[in-house]
């Protein structure tokens, strides 16, 4: 098949373009700049352009059976940001699409289980719930994933929860601070979150590659057991093989560093890693989620659990130079 990756150069679509290139499919992505083509595993091709070569109305496309679009933000540095890239150029996308003289038999759009919002300590979100995001990220991957169920065309929405693997850059964070021997969490009954190895959703994403079923869908793409943020920090500690002190932050005092870091950010223009939408999602119960529709209908099979899955990213930062080898 000829499909084309948005995003092919993030976290996830690094491991999904080398997976689709493995199986034999010609593989276009879509990359901002010539400096970023070095990031692409090697057999994809590189189509130069942004997400606004979408919002052009006499934009002609070459012909793909299939469009995975991934591109989108998780850290903005204002608010505005989420609605433009994770909404507008979803629905800029589409619109580019049903312009064409060909169609894809189908476009798949990765959501977030952000767009569900956070669900209670002991339920699980299925896809016939309606979904509640809290902050701005999550509610323009929810009218997102609107747009792309009326496209005229088969389509597909995916919402994995935390993806976990070598390559990603937030949770690098969390492995640097755990080989430190110092992490943090939420004061409180523990957050409980459900996830997912980069391994297994890239399986999961090419499944639905294949789907030619008609009509659209939408599924959680999560493995089945849930952890809690107590139990994260224990695994990440086994990962580096350090001990590591977590320490309970009251819910005041991490909203006082996330109005300290906004501020900063906007003061001295760095990132900010810590906005109104990771504070939201940090302080929520738990984000879980059930992934039996997927598994069910495309017979997809997670195979990595969580010691399984941080093991994996551990030895691919270390490969990479990104955290040091244990002592």
């Amino acid at each position: 098949m000829r499909i084309l990756v948005t995003g092919g150069t993030g976290f996830i679509g690094h491991h999904l373009c080398r997976r689709l290139v493995d199986r034999g499919d010609h593989v276009v992505a879509l990359v901002r700049s010539p400096s970023k083509t070095g990031r692409l595993p090697a057999g994809v091709e590189a189509l130069k352009g942004d997400l606004s070569l979408f919002a052009d109305p006499e934009v002609e496309l070459p012909p793909f059976d299939v469009v995975v679009h991934l591109a989108g933000i998780i850290a903005a540095d204002r608010p505005a940001e989420y609605e433009a890239i994770n909404f507008t150029s979803v629905r800029d996308l589409v619109d580019c699409l049903a312009r064409q003289k060909w169609k894809p038999a189908r476009l798949l759009f990765a959501s977030s289980l952000a767009a569900a919002g956070p669900s209670a300590l002991d339920v699980e979100w299925t896809e016939a719930d309606v979904p509640r995001p809290i902050e701005p990220y999550g509610d323009a991957k929810a009218r997102a994933e609107e747009v792309v169920r009326a496209a005229p065309f088969p389509t597909t929405a995916f919402r994995p929860p935390v993806v976990l693997g070598p390559g990603d850059e937030a949770s690098l964070t969390l492995f640097r601070a755990a080989q430190a021997g110092l992490g943090f969490r939420v004061a409180g009954e523990p957050q409980r979150l459900s996830f997912v190895d980069v391994r297994d959703l890239v399986d999961a994403i090419a499944l639905m590659a294949d789907d030619r079923r008609s009509g659209s869908y939408c599924y959680f793409a999560s493995h089945p057991d849930r952890i809690d943020v107590r139990m994260l920090w224990r695994e990440l500690a086994r990962a580096v093989g350090r001990k590591v002190l977590v320490l309970p932050i009251p819910r005041p005092l991490l909203y006082l560093a996330m109005l300290a870091s906004t501020f900063g950010a906007a003061l001295f223009r760095y990132k900010n890693q810590l906005d109104a939408k990771q504070y939201a999602q940090m302080a929520a119960p738990a984000f879980l989620c059930s992934s039996a529709r997927l598994r069910e209908e495309l017979g997809w099979a997670p195979r990595h659990g969580l010691a399984d899955c941080l093991e994996n990213a551990a030895e691919g930062y270390r490969a990479a130079g990104a955290l040091q080898l244990t002592a």
